[in-house]
């Protein structure tokens, strides 16, 4: 089913997501301490979690929509809508029942979000 979709960038854009919260990670740990780390990397895996979760959604939009451009809209409007619920439970849960401390969190979701907006230029 991945050669009927183009999910090799989403797949490069996986590692380098992975590579690049490794390093921020690493660093805060060893910059702040590991309540710092552990906040980031949690921030971190949100967006990580948000682009598995859209490779998720390509693929089973090309088995169950095909060519069909209504439901392949249908699938796009239900992954956006998805990863927004994703991304603000998890915020919640992160601050309100691990209590993390809001710059880590914040800081460690927006790097590998940026890592997501300019990781693929190439294709573009």
């Amino acid at each position: 089913m991945e050669q009927l979709t183009r999910v090799r960038p989403v797949n490069q854009l996986l590692k380098t997501q992975f590579i690049a919260l490794f390093i921020i990670v690493a660093c805060a740990s060893w910059l702040h301490g590991k309540d710092v780390a552990i906040a980031a990397c949690f921030g971190g895996m949100i967006s990580v979690v948000n682009t598995l979760l859209l490779k998720w959604h390509l693929l089973r939009t090309v088995t169950k929509a095909g060519a069909n451009p209504a439901k392949n809209l249908g699938g796009v409007y239900r992954c956006i809508a998805e990863r927004w619920v994703f991304t603000l439970v998890m915020f919640v849960v992160g601050f309100a029942v691990f209590e993390f401390t809001a710059l880590p969190l914040l800081l460690g979701f927006v790097a590998i979000q940026v890592v997501l907006l300019f990781g693929n230029m190439k294709q573009a």
